[in-house]
Order: C-alpha cells, then structure tokens, then sequence
C-alpha cells in the first residue's frame, strides 16, 4: 500500500502520461506550467499513481472544464501537499460574492477544531486562476479526523454549517492509513461504509474506521 492519500497534490519531475495524445499534451503543458496534479487511485491494477487535473478553454471560458486522467511512477513524484486550506480558499476573488457565509465557515471551523482542505473546483480556481467555479459547484472538502469521534463532530458540523449556505458542501473525511469515506454516509450512520484509497475501494464495518 502506497503511503500517498487521494486529494493529495503532488509535482513531478517529468509529465506523466495520459491514454490519448491530446490528453499527453495538455498533460505537458500543465507540467510545463509547474502545477500539481492531484492524486486519485492506482489505475489497471499496475504500480502507477493515477492523477487527474482540470483544465480550461481559455477561448471558450463558458465551456465546463475538462478533467484529464494521468498516471506516473511513485519515484517520479518531488514534491506533495495536502489540499488548500478553506482559510484560503475563502481569500480568492471567486469567493468574494459569498464572502460572509465563507468568513462565517472558517471562523466556524476554527472554533470545532477542524482543519477543512478544499479539492475540486474551488481548488482549481484557486490555484491557476482559470475560471472553474460556476453557479452550480459545490464546495468539495476534506477533513482529516482521527478516529470515529473527532468524525461524528465533522459531519455534524457540516450538515448544520450547509443548511445557511447558497452551494451545496461536498467531500469526505480522510482516516490517515485507511482511506477516505463520504461525509454523508457517516451521517446516515450506516454499520458499512464505501471506503475509498489509493490502492483500494471496498465496503468496510463503520467500526473499523480511526483504529
């Protein structure tokens, strides 16, 4: 089992490959460019970390953006990070039309205790500036929590915090050494939840999670 998590991001030290010539090509590109790649599950059941990254049609900025899947070696990773931190996320330009509820969210956070990371759409607008946000996006986030407690204090937190919200909050929250579980079947308080890692996707007893 790799050590990687999904959500991460990481940075390369060649462009990874892609299953078409087009998607090779925006894949360089993206390298070229120095962005992180994010990363999701190991793809054909081989040793290469599968990636994926979301790019835009700077000619038709309308259009959804395109989300590319990648691969590479786990040696040919420099670099990682874990997502960007909501505080951010809440900074930049595209959350200035929701800037008291995002205000109101990270002060929220900070009083719970948990440290709220952001993948997906907010994220990408976020770090290259491109427009990937729309009316419609949710907020993708990752809590990590350590065990089944510091969770139920999570999905609480965020199933009161979206009732006053205008997006929907999507995401998971991450058992480091386990993988990552929906937000929302944690709070329907299933016996077996859909966990998700690197290596693996299986249904596991609720009671497995944070041991």
């Amino acid at each position: 089992m790799t050590g990687l998590r999904r959500h991460t991001l990481v940075w390369l030290s060649q462009a990874p490959q892609a299953e078409t010539e087009d998607d090779r090509s925006r894949a360089a590109i993206w390298h070229a460019a120095g962005r992180p790649f994010v990363v999701t599950r190991r793809r054909d059941h081989g040793n290469d970390i599968g990636l994926g990254f979301c790019t835009t049609d700077p000619a038709h900025p309308e259009l959804r953006p395109r989300r590319v899947a990648a691969r590479i070696a786990a040696d040919q990773i420099v670099r990682e990070a874990r997502p960007p931190s909501l505080e951010l996320i809440a900074r930049c330009p595209a959350a200035a039309a929701h800037a008291a509820p995002f205000a109101h969210l990270v002060s929220a956070a900070t009083d719970t205790g948990l440290d709220i990371r952001v993948y997906g759409s907010w994220m990408w607008q976020a770090l290259t500036g491109e427009r990937h946000v729309h009316e419609a996006s949710d907020l993708d986030v990752v809590i990590d929590v350590a065990d089944l407690d510091v969770a139920s204090r999570a999905v609480n937190f965020l199933a009161r915090e979206e009732q006053d919200l205008a997006f929907r909050i999507d995401g998971e929250l991450s058992f480091p050494g386990h993988g990552e579980v929906h937000w929302r079947e944690l709070l329907q308080d299933r016996d077996e939840v859909l966990l998700k890692s690197v290596d693996t996707l299986k249904l596991v007893p609720r009671s497995q999670l944070g041991r």
